[in-house]
């Protein structure tokens, strides 16, 4: 049975890093009638989801969180995932947003109604509520992309993505397989290597592997974050920059050829097999894929119980995975390391703007809004961390632009009384036509296959430029480029 819940000025769906800035920034802005839908039982999105042994995050823990919330004593540079959620649980105590959340909430459609100006947001439980705008703040990593090997479903043993970690998996003694050699693989491999009897890696293209690891905070440091947050807000700024610089590389060929150079020669100084060594070196211009940054990745890579295979895979058999050299690995686990369909935007909502036209629809040659925030034919619609929008940096800093703007948008909708706050389309396509010629001058547009691309081989996620770019695009909301209708 369908209920209707009395009406809201703002839906906010997702509890990660963006919905939770949203609702807090709100509440700040005087914005009370707010609710927040989480489909999962607890804050962190991509945090939440990810339980495999090892998950942390490679942005330091300084920029990577709000610049409104610094204080928290992070235990060292780089955050576990059990660090992380304990920050989110911290950020909503502080500002007092715990009774705005609502866990265990799967949005099914959000729908526009013309007339009236007002969202109709239903949930899997039959309830429907109603709302002036809606945030959606599903964020970039919520589907998990696993590959469609033949006879995968006909494997005896235990067979899953590592963003959905098998609860109770044990690796002690096992043989098992990793198909794939990305981030998540970079951590969990280190985590169950020393338990498990062998670990046979499936490699597609050697990644690009930059020598990094945990670095924990000495107690004299902790001490003096604790004690003087300006030394906080000085190593952010310090991070900040660093990541900014970095930058230049998308844009530059004579530092890509560097930075090859040395991930090239990393990869040579640990790894002793010469057969292991040749499979590993990265060949694809730097940039192009996202970095491993993991220094105990490549040292387990180089043990003799942890197996590299380059041959394509066949298909799956009931003892193990046959590759393209007619060879069958025999193993007792499969773990896919193989991403998230992170080009496919919204794909867990389907969102009805104008006339019940389908999102999904209207991005059927490849998202895109404007700012990344803003879709034409879905008024009083904001995303947090939309198509291209995300950066070699810190997304928390992107996504906290994006919300001081949503808020801007937001307030004057509220104290106008504006039914429809719609982009122009004409602004939006020469937004993306601007973005999309810039991108192609980018290593990202280089030639290799990333989650960066869509199907098409249009980019779709990246911003093509510094963060601080993006931070001047956002600073003031441009009332020219919409329409607006009381």
């Amino acid at each position: 049975m369908t209920s209707i819940a009395p009406m809201k000025s703002v839906v906010i769906i997702g509890a990660g890093f963006g919905g939770v800035g949203m609702a807090i920034r709100l509440k700040q802005a005087g914005i009370d009638d707010v609710v927040v839908l989480e489909r999962a039982s607890g804050p962190g999105g991509v945090w939440q989801a990810n339980r495999y042994p090892g998950a942390a995050c490679d942005v330091e823990s300084h920029l990577y969180s709000f610049s409104f919330a610094t204080n928290f004593d992070w235990a060292g540079a780089l955050g576990t995932r059990e660090e992380i959620l304990a920050y989110f649980n911290h950020c909503i105590d502080h500002f007092g947003i715990a009774d705005r959340i609502r866990y265990n909430q799967d949005v099914l459609t959000a729908a526009y109604d013309e007339a009236s100006g007002i969202w109709s947001v239903t949930l899997a439980c039959g309830e429907v509520i109603t709302a002036r705008a809606v945030v959606s703040a599903c964020g970039l990593f919520n589907t998990p992309s696993i590959p469609e090997f033949q006879g995968a479903e006909s494997f005896a043993g235990a067979a899953f993505h590592s963003a959905e970690w098998r609860e109770g998996f044990d690796p002690r003694g096992r043989r098992i397989a990793v198909i794939g050699t990305g981030c998540s693989a970079a951590q969990f491999v280190p985590a169950i290597v020393d338990d498990a009897q062998t670990i046979t890696v499936f490699q597609r293209t050697p990644a690009f592997i930059n020598p990094r690891g945990p670095r924990p905070f000495t107690p004299l440091q902790r001490w003096a974050y604790r004690t003087f947050p300006a030394l906080r807000k000085v190593d952010r700024y310090r991070i900040y920059s660093d990541l900014e610089k970095k930058f230049a590389l998308q844009l530059n060929p004579e530092a890509q050829a560097k930075r090859l150079e040395a991930s090239r020669a990393f990869v040579a100084r640990e790894i002793q097999d010469p057969e292991k060594r040749a499979k590993l070196l990265p060949t694809t211009q730097a940039g192009c894929k996202r970095n491993v940054n993991s220094s105990l990745f490549v040292k387990v890579l180089n043990r003799d119980d942890v197996h590299v295979v380059t041959e394509p895979i066949r298909r799956i058999h009931p003892q193990g995975v046959e590759t393209a050299d007619g060879r069958i690995h025999e193993v007792d686990a499969i773990i896919y390391g193989t991403g998230f369909t992170a080009s496919d935007y919204l794909s867990t909502v389907d969102f009805r703007g104008v006339n019940g036209q389908s999102l999904h629809e209207a991005w059927r040659d490849g998202a895109e809004a404007y700012l990344g925030i803003s879709v034409s034919g879905f008024p009083n619609l904001f995303l947090i961390y939309g198509p291209n929008t995300n950066s070699p940096g810190s997304i928390v800093f992107m996504i906290e632009c994006q919300i001081q703007y949503i808020v801007q948008a937001i307030g004057m909708m509220l104290r106008e009384s504006i039914r429809r706050f719609e982009v122009q389309a004409a602004v939006q396509a020469i937004y993306n036509a601007g973005l999309q010629q810039t991108l192609r001058s980018t290593s990202w547009a280089s030639g290799c296959t990333s989650y960066f691309m869509n199907k098409a081989g249009r980019i779709v996620t990246q911003f093509p430029g510094k963060a601080s770019r993006y931070a001047a695009l956002t600073r003031r909301l441009k009332t020219q480029d919409y329409i607006r209708k009381s």
